[in-house]
């Protein structure tokens, strides 16, 4: 709760400064940069962090195929709750309505089918430009984990004094990571706007997201070795790795704990490397809802990369909501 509070105040803080700096916005454009710049180093740490956990190192066999499985269940099953949800209020991929004039705004544009050549050709480049920033981040994951296997135990005997120094270096980029979204959003200055225009929609895209999650991971405890009730559980987490593991585990669960840590840590990196693919080509609301819980603090910027200023209000309650949703769901479900 102490970290949402700094998050959240720390966007507010850069929001409200950039909100009086509007009149100077174009000399910011070094924001873009500098965003993925710390999206990278951010990106990079937690694979160093990953490749430097024996318990997900050494979880890489069966128990890692469990939870790439139950994953793939939970993730589909989070978007397609916010698929349906978005058919049903009739808002188009980019979370605006539907029957918006051509004209009323430029994203309308870009959900469009492209109607000529110039047109083409810029839905081709932002593909493309969201292909190399996944592929980037990829890389970026692999190569963290690499070094963290390979070079952070020879610094570093006790695992645990990494993790902790680490864990605050992720403290620290994320605080900066989103005082520059904050910042960003000032500058835009569509953010209440977009909040009025959301209303009670902001709210009922995570519950569908939710239950979705909760659905599809029942359906994975049918065919898997975890019980429906195990599975549940670890689907609850949304991500959320420094929690549901350990609650699912103390509860005399030691497979479904590991599982759940693993899933946790794969649907996060998930959202990482895939919401700019997902924005461009599913949906940027259906994008909000793979990472879970991250995706109101590291995943946030890439959301605010890949989709209109409007979503970025969705992301943040996406997230919300569901870390406000893992410690209640967890120790219920797992009894």
């Amino acid at each position: 709760m102490t970290l949402l509070l700094l998050y959240w105040g720390i966007m507010i803080l850069c929001y409200l400064a950039a909100w009086r700096l509007r009149a100077y916005a174009d000399r910011f454009g070094f924001i873009s940069g500098a965003l993925n710049v710390v999206i990278y180093i951010l990106v990079f740490i937690m694979g160093l962090r990953m490749g430097a956990n024996e318990e997900v190192t050494s979880s890489l066999g069966t128990i890692g195929i469990q939870s790439l499985f139950i994953t793939v269940f939970t993730v589909t099953g989070s978007m397609l709750g916010v698929a349906a949800l978005r058919k049903v209020l009739g808002l188009n991929r980019l979370g605006l309505p539907s029957g918006l004039p051509e004209a009323s705004t430029d994203e309308r544009h870009e959900a469009d089918e492209p109607e000529n050549g110039t047109s083409q050709a810029g839905a081709d480049a932002k593909e493309n430009g969201s292909a190399k920033t996944t592929i980037f981040i990829l890389s970026c994951v692999a190569a963290g984990m690499l070094l963290g296997y390979l070079i952070i135990p020879r610094f570093f005997e006790d695992g645990d004094v990494f993790q902790d120094m680490s864990g605050t270096w992720l403290v620290v980029g994320i605080c900066i990571l989103l005082g520059l979204v904050g910042f960003n959003l000032g500058l835009d200055g569509k953010v209440i706007k977009s909040l009025k225009n959301a209303g009670i929609k902001v709210a009922l895209f995570p519950i569908a997201a939710i239950v979705g999650s909760l659905v599809f991971g029942a359906l994975y405890g049918f065919v898997s070795p975890l019980t429906v009730r195990e599975a549940m559980a670890v689907s609850a987490g949304f991500g959320w790795y420094t929690f549901a593991p350990g609650v699912i585990a103390e509860a005399g669960h030691a497979v479904a704990g590991a599982v759940s840590f693993m899933h946790n840590v794969i649907r996060e990196t998930a959202g990482i490397i895939i919401i700019p693919v997902a924005a461009a080509r599913i949906g940027c609301l259906e994008a909000t809802a793979i990472p879970g819980v991250a995706a109101m603090d590291i995943c946030l910027p890439i959301v605010e990369k890949s989709c209109p200023p409007e979503i970025v209000i969705y992301s943040f309650c996406m997230g919300l909501m569901m870390s406000t949703a893992v410690p209640l769901l967890v120790p219920l479900i797992i009894g």
